[in-house]
């Protein structure tokens, strides 16, 4: 083989992988799956029992490279309509004036703004949390839990947890008047899978 001709295809070859490596590093597009993804809410009741809740059908996006440590980037919205505790009145009330009050605030929302990896599917997602008509910055801990095939297409699902107090949202009922009958503190667990959609050429 001439030398002109092995360099030619040397510098195919190199194209070729650089081509490649640049479309690994494009972030895939993960539609959240409403019905496979959950926010759930624990909070102690009366200075005794740790009480929970959650929120179906979770909605958003994921935007992720599938990379153990690439950060993934997420706008996530539940719907405070969808808060579900097992007692219809219960539902009630937290969607009303004392606690979410759905009618002025439908909606709870995250959209994360950088990350730092602490291992392979593993950061620190820093962003932005509005509940109760209030933004705040928040810090979560998340994991990438697989990645995995389905009758649609691949999937990929997190699991994401982050503590808050929802005073600093101005959600004061239970902590003040009445004193102690909620607790301040709301650890929030958030199991999330889509459908991952390959980045467009």
């Amino acid at each position: 083989m001439t030398t002109p001709r092995r360099l030619t295809i040397v510098a195919l070859l190199s194209l070729a992988s650089l081509a490649a490596a640049a479309w690994r590093a494009e972030p895939a597009t993960i539609t959240l799956d409403p019905v496979h993804s959950v926010a759930l809410f624990r909070i102690q009741h009366l200075e005794a029992g740790l009480f929970w809740g959650r929120f179906n059908a979770l909605e958003g996006t994921v935007r992720w490279t599938l990379e153990p440590k690439d950060a993934p980037v997420f706008d996530v919205t539940a719907k405070v309509a969808n808060a579900d505790t097992g007692s219809e009145k219960l539902d009630g009330n937290l969607q009303g004036p004392n606690f979410f009050n759905a009618k002025e605030f439908p909606t709870i929302t995250f959209k994360s703004k950088d990350a730092t990896a602490v291992g392979d599917r593993h950061w620190t997602v820093r962003g932005d949390l509005t509940l109760h008509g209030v933004t705040k910055p928040v810090e979560v801990d998340c994991v990438a839990t697989g990645i995995g095939d389905g009758p649609a297409g691949k999937k990929a699902g997190f699991e994401c947890t982050l503590t808050i107090k929802r005073s600093e949202w101005g959600m004061k009922w239970g902590v003040e008047k009445p004193a102690k009958a909620l607790g301040d503190e709301v650890k929030l667990v958030i199991a999330l899978e889509g459908d991952v959609a390959a980045p467009k050429e």
